[in-house]
This record gives structure tokens, sequence and C-alpha cells, in this order.
């Protein structure tokens, strides 16, 4: 199981519709399931390289989430990703359980520590 994310444009004007409607369906599948440990959904926004806001929304998803909501797939598919870091722009954990956000990366800093 990995972690994977949805990607919305910001552009869009359906955008706000679609983040309510991920959430909703999150929301069922947390329900359903009966919070299981180790489901989340975390929000976050692409940035430019001047700092400023990007143009993408992005909705993080835990393994375990990822695994039970197969109706928000249907919809907006996933795409793989590695674990988010905690200083992404933006970064916000939505709902779940909390210890997931102990699990993210320290920052996106890191990925540029590449050893060859």
């Amino acid at each position: 199981m990995s972690w994977n994310r949805i990607l919305l444009s910001l552009k869009d004007e359906t955008c706000q519709e679609s983040i309510v409607d991920i959430g909703n369906r999150a929301w069922d599948c947390y329900r359903r399931e009966k919070e299981p440990v180790g489901f989340a959904m975390f929000h976050a926004t692409d940035s430019l390289a001047n700092g400023g806001l990007g143009d993408e929304f992005i909705v993080y998803l835990t393994p375990v989430a990822s695994s039970v909501c197969s109706e928000i797939s249907d919809k907006y598919p996933f795409e793989e990703c590695q674990i988010p870091a905690r200083d992404e722009p933006n970064m916000a954990f939505v709902f779940g359980d909390p210890r997931m956000m102990g699990n993210l990366r320290e920052s996106v800093d890191t990925d540029a520590l590449v050893v060859t």
C-alpha cells in the first residue's frame, strides 16, 4: 500500500466543489470502516518558485485511506506519491488518525539531499 494524492486545478471553477465532494466521500468511508487506524487525509497546495501559491490543490490520502476509498478513486484518479512533507505549502491535517501526522517527512528540502 502506498500514499496517494489527488491533484485539482485551482483555476478550475469546480475545484471547491470537488474538494467538498472528496471530503464528504472520505468521511463516509472513514465512518463506514469504523475509523480505522492509519486513515488520514491532508491538504496542501503546490508553490511557485518565488514562494507564491501555485495552480494545484493537493489531497493526500494515507495508504489505509487509499485502500478503503475506492469510490473516490473511481471519480478522482489517485496518483501514487511519496509521503508528503510537513512543510509543504499550506499543508494541513484534515481528519482521521492524528498519529499519521508523525509519518510525514520532515521537509521537502530533503528531496534535494540525494547522495550519488
